[in-house]
């Protein structure tokens, strides 16, 4: 289905070079742009089981496959290998695809040639099967992984992997995850006491399908494209003072168009959780001076009353329940990992429609424009979850890509200057803090204000006192301060001015380096973008208590003019 509107011919000739632009950028950038890094490189292992597979079946994943393979945009290119539990070829194995490293079946994760720690960087586990009869060829017992693929994985979570999990509604998928570290408390993988919220059928069920285009609820409402909405977290970053503050969703449900708010939608979902009693040893403490990071549920979704698909099952009483949980071990120093309620929020059925249905349910979200916006903000979470549970220092290399873009490529220095060759001992305060102005809009467009601004403290950090970083930063937890009523101060403006003195001190470095198809240590920039913005900071700090001071002084003494009398 083209999405192409209708041109003329002259409009038509524009559209096809912007194609073939966007084509050269994704398969050679540095043609179009000769001073780019090569794009960060993150070796993903897919593993799935049962009648779960990786083709253009209702319950394949190819979908969303697809949009990782795509990659997160010019500063990430991810290698997949497709890995299934059991025997599957052909299709299920989305065969034939040269984008895709490997494909193997009958995996184990205690075969060597099948994983290793340094193997991957990140696992994702969509399950199905509520057991695994005889895994453990010592132990009949064992109905989840063996004891020798735990270790396996809890290797390589410790060294830094990431790890998403996820089944659906009861025990489906409890073989393959719920043994995993973390992954295993972040996410119910069996039936609860009543009343049980992630059963099939019962009043209390996760159904978040909302009503299609046709009369009443039904079962394949999940296929067409109106989605649920969700509620995702939002965490404030104060100021000195409880009314300096500001809202961010968690960077996973951050976009460039705004909070992501829709999900697929599905008659039965399982539920994300935050642990009860989160142990020390499965947990450990931050080594950055933080809070102990612990795992976050950071979207709810909601079940509407009356759901019933189509008299089929029991009408369902409304209740919210988590749908997606994250931890952030890079605090800890160790890999990140996050939950989903259900894989049906990544299977074709709710993506691009019911094979076997008609209408609007046959081709999903691509139904409708607005179906097409939904889709793009679900395939959003997709690839943030992929940067997210990279490793740290992979993390690091696409910021820098993306920094580094927004110089050369979309050049915000000139945007800004009113002259060539600006040297950064030339360069005065308020102009560090416009171009970092600028280029946090940019920044916003590719990869989310949640990710710029994280990208900013990162820098930052080493430099930034603990109480002041801990001011800044929303996603530590902290107490909320004391209430005041007016807002006297705003500190975000040191992150803008820090961010302008970055860029300054890149181009100033690489100013005579243009048009040439440079390799640039990516480590050489970091550390100059962190001077830049460390030297940038100073000054900003500077001012800012110069500026304390004088208020201090303006204040000093001063009353209202017909104020409180004298006593005596």
């Amino acid at each position: 289905m083209s999405h192409r509107p209708r041109l003329n011919i002259e409009e038509a000739k524009l559209f096809e070079f912007v194609e073939q632009r966007d084509l050269i950028l994704e398969s050679d950038p540095r043609s179009l742009i000769p001073i780019l890094f090569r794009p960060c490189r993150v070796r993903v292992l897919m593993v799935t089981d049962g009648g779960l597979d990786f083709g253009s079946s209702n319950f394949g994943l190819r979908t969303f496959v697809e949009t990782l393979l795509g990659g997160a945009g010019f500063y990430a290119r991810f290698d997949i290998t497709l890995a299934h539990i059991d025997a599957r070829s052909g299709d299920a194995m989305m065969d034939p695809d040269d984008r895709i490293n490997n494909r193997i079946t009958n995996f184990r994760f205690d075969n060597s040639d099948h994983f290793q720690p340094d193997m991957y960087d990140q696992v994702w586990l969509f399950g199905i099967r509520s057991a695994y009869p005889n895994r453990d060829p010592n132990d009949a017992s064992v109905t989840t992984l063996a004891p020798a693929e735990i270790d396996a994985i809890t290797t390589f979570m410790n060294q830094g992997g990431g790890v998403f999990a996820t089944g659906d509604h009861a025990s489906l998928g409890r073989a393959l995850s719920s043994a995993v570290p973390r992954a295993g408390s972040m996410r119910l993988w069996d039936s609860t006491a009543p009343p049980d919220e992630v059963s099939m059928g019962g009043s209390r069920r996760n159904d978040t399908n909302r009503i299609g285009h046709d009369a009443g609820t039904q079962f394949n409402d999940q296929s067409d494209d109106i989605p649920q909405t969700i509620q995702p977290k939002l965490y404030k970053r104060f100021g000195p003072f409880a009314w300096m503050r500001t809202v961010f969703p968690h960077p996973l449900l951050c976009g460039p168009n705004g909070v992501i708010r829709v999900m697929p939608d599905h008659p039965h979902e399982g539920e994300c959780v935050e642990p009860a009693a989160p142990t020390p040893q499965e947990y450990p403490d931050s080594t950055d001076g933080s809070p102990r990071p612990l795992p976050d549920v950071i979207s709810t979704s909601s079940v509407p009353a009356g759901n019933n698909s189509d008299g089929t099952k029991q009408a369902t009483e409304p209740h919210t329940f988590g749908g997606i949980c994250a931890y952030d071990g890079h605090r800890a120093e160790i890999g990140r990992v996050v939950t989903d309620a259900t894989w049906h929020h990544f299977v074709n059925i709710n993506l691009v429609g019911d094979t076997f249905a008609g209408g609007a349910k046959r081709i999903g979200f691509l139904a409708s424009s607005a179906g097409r916006d939904h889709l793009a903000e679900i395939r959003t979470y997709y690839r943030n979850i992929a940067v997210w549970i990279s490793r740290d220092h992979q993390i690091r290399c696409m910021r820098n890509h993306i920094l580094w873009h927004i110089i050369w490529g979309d050049r915000v220095l000139e945007a800004v200057a009113t002259r060539d060759n600006l040297r950064f001992a030339d360069v005065d305060l308020p102009f560090f803090y416009d171009l970092g102005r600028h280029a946090r809009d940019v920044l916003d467009r590719y990869a989310g204000r949640c990710q710029s601004y994280e990208l900013i403290i990162d820098w930052l950090k080493p430099r930034l006192d603990f109480e002041l970083l801990r001011t800044l930063n929303p996603w530590w937890p902290t107490p909320e301060p004391g209430p005041d009523p007016v807002p006297w101060f705003n500190l975000e403006p040191l992150l803008d001015a820090a961010l302008g003195g970055a860029i300054v001190a890149i181009r100033e470095k690489y100013s005579d380096a243009a048009g040439e198809a440079l390799e640039v240590s990516e480590d050489q920039v970091a550390e100059i973008a962190t001077a830049g913005a460390s030297r940038t900071l100073e000054l900003a700090l500077d001012e800012a208590r110069r500026s304390c001071r004088t208020v201090d002084d303006l204040l000093a003494g001063s009353h209202p003019k017909d104020g409180p009398k004298q006593e005596g």
